[in-house]
């Protein structure tokens, strides 16, 4: 009797499937308000930004090396900047973006990609004193004094970050890095 080599294949092959689609880049790197980022996304916005630092004609404060801790900070902090510019002058339009990252070697940038860029180019607005000092910016100065002289705004952004990146706390600093527990610090021992 010949046995089928046809349904081992088949088995095979349906298993490496499912095992790719439940692999690293499938899980949830951090869910910002709902929305959620896995870990192939963070790890491609990252690479992204990484590329843009490398084309760009003058360094510029937000865009240096970028870790996918970094992106997840500047995912969770954009719900509170979208309060700020949304609305006015200030605001970033998608095209915007697209053309930026366009322009600096991402012809085909991530969700991830456009969310964090956004995040950045808001918070170098924010720190560029000839911007913030236009009258036309007066809203957004409003905005940003009364949204960031409190740790609130911040506390309101839910904010579920995958352990292997570490875990939110606004009071604390923002993203703090997991420690693994074999690791004890000198009072610990």
């Amino acid at each position: 009797m010949k046995r089928s080599r046809v349904i081992p294949a088949l088995a095979l092959t349906a298993a490496l499937t499912l095992a790719g689609c439940s692999g690293v880049g499938a899980d949830p790197a951090v869910t910002v308000d709902g929305e959620e980022f896995s870990v192939a996304e963070v790890q491609e916005a990252a690479t992204q930004l990484n590329e843009v630092a490398l084309n760009l004609e003058e360094p510029r404060q937000m865009y240096g090396r970028t870790n996918p801790q970094q992106v997840i900070t500047d995912l969770a902090v954009l719900p509170v900047l979208d309060q700020i510019f949304v609305g006015t002058p200030a605001e970033m339009t998608e095209a915007q973006l697209r053309e930026f990252l366009g322009e600096h070697g991402v012809a085909e940038p991530g969700v991830g990609t456009l969310e964090v860029t956004r995040s950045r180019e808001y918070q170098e607005r924010l720190g560029d004193v000839a911007i913030m000092s236009d009258p036309a910016m007066a809203a957004v100065v409003g905005r940003a004094q009364e949204l960031l002289s409190s740790p609130d705004a911040l506390e309101a952004v839910d904010v579920d970050v995958n352990p292997r990146y570490g875990s939110w706390d606004v009071v604390n600093g923002g993203l703090l890095p997991k420690v693994p527990e074999w690791i004890q610090s000198a009072d610990q021992r």
